[in-house]
């Protein structure tokens, strides 16, 4: 008798919700065809809770992992078993994780020791430096060992894991999920009043564990530099809920700090991307605004010493500046100084998709394992 495919997907900071949103909403439009399951580790619990409320989402079991001065090893491990006993429990056709966090690392793992399938969503990015970014790039490392099926966000993804040895009819070229959130937020009512006709913004955001602490501290301070020298220019530092960057932002930016910074707490998705979309341009060490920022068209600076999203690199719409206080003053001293420059860069182009590929994942999903389950799949 046809049946259902049984899919079980793990999700557990905010990104992850993000980029999971369009699958999990294509898979549940046939839901017919699939039965569809979505596990929270809470790997980051407030920001993971707002972004379910923002895709109209919820989870079906829930970890709630996170406990003050955890360990990354001690997230590792919890998750690893509780995953671990979703599968045997549920024997799912295939799990799906997305990107490289300890929740997507910890979750594959246990599908694979389970015997269960794994896809992963946005397979292949790779710097090939396994401290920058850490931990991330190990987990997506791993992921790829192990993966039965890779949703490849661009070509040079794809193209890494078959030179990593990953045969080619398990590597699908899909477009980054990420982009069909950012055009579903986007076409969403504004919640925030648009900056006044002609102030330029600058948005900041800096979280890497790699950074910290002395990186993280020459970004906020070339941010203060920044601010000094262009009192008319408004610099918006999104604050992360790390604790070391947030102890970093009190040393640096609290206290005789320019009136023209503002330190804002960490908002929800669809605001956040209208205030990308009205920022000037956009300073980060973030790999999924650097995915967003050539599709809303403004110049991105990377603060951070390696990037494994080189095509905005490659099209000249970013720029890799580094962590050096000096550099990063520099570089955006350049864009708000010369106009050609800046025009040269706020060029808006799709590296990373159309806004589709959570549907093309879904057909996959079904061509790929319905004839396995005896399950009858029409897209």
């Amino acid at each position: 008798m046809s049946r259902r495919i049984r899919v079980v997907t793990f999700v557990g900071t905010r990104p992850e919700v993000i980029k999971m949103y369009s699958p999990i909403r294509a898979l549940r439009d046939l839901d017919s065809t699939f039965e569809t399951i979505v596990c929270s580790s809470g790997q980051h619990a407030e920001l993971l809770s707002d972004a379910l409320t923002t895709f109209g989402m919820s989870a079906d079991y829930e970890l709630a992992v996170m406990r003050k001065n955890q360990r990354p090893a001690e997230v590792a491990w919890k998750v690893v078993r509780w995953a671990a006993d979703i599968c045997d429990r549920l024997r799912p056709d295939v799990v799906m994780v997305q990107g490289d966090t300890t929740t997507t690392m910890a979750a594959g793992v246990a599908a694979f020791h389970s015997s269960t399938r794994v896809a992963h969503v946005e397979a292949g990015l790779r710097t090939y430096d396994n401290s920058a970014p850490w931990p991330e790039e190990g987990h997506r490392r791993i992921v790829g060992a192990i993966a039965d099926l890779h949703f490849a966000p661009s070509e040079a993804a794809a193209a890494n894991l078959v030179r990593e040895g990953v045969a080619p009819d398990r590597v699908h070229l899909t477009g980054n999920t990420g982009i069909d959130a950012l055009y579903w937020a986007r076409s969403q009512p504004r919640r925030t009043a648009a900056p006044p006709e002609g102030q330029r913004r600058v948005v900041v955001t800096a979280h890497r564990r790699e950074s910290i602490p002395e990186g993280i501290r020459a970004i906020f301070g070339a941010v203060r530099q920044l601010a000094s020298l262009y009192p008319a220019v408004r610099f918006q530092v999104v604050r992360h809920p790390s604790p070391p960057v947030i102890r970093m932002i009190q040393q640096t930016l609290n206290g005789n700090c320019p009136g023209n910074v503002e330190v804002l707490a960490p908002c929800s998705y669809i605001p956040f991307t209208h205030m990308l979309a009205d920022s000037y341009l956009i300073l980060t060490d973030s790999g999924g605004i650097q995915e967003e920022a050539p599709a809303l068209g403004k110049p991105l600076l990377v603060v951070n010493r390696r990037t494994e999203r080189e095509e905005p690199l490659r099209a000249g719409t970013s720029n890799l500046v580094g962590t050096d206080q000096n550099d990063i003053v520099a570089a955006v001293a350049e864009l708000l100084d010369d106009p050609v420059r800046y025009a040269r860069m706020a060029t808006r182009h799709d590296p990373y998709g159309d806004g589709l590929a959570g549907e093309r994942i879904v057909k996959i999903l079904g061509d790929v394992i319905a004839p396995s389950t005896g399950t009858e799949f029409r897209p």
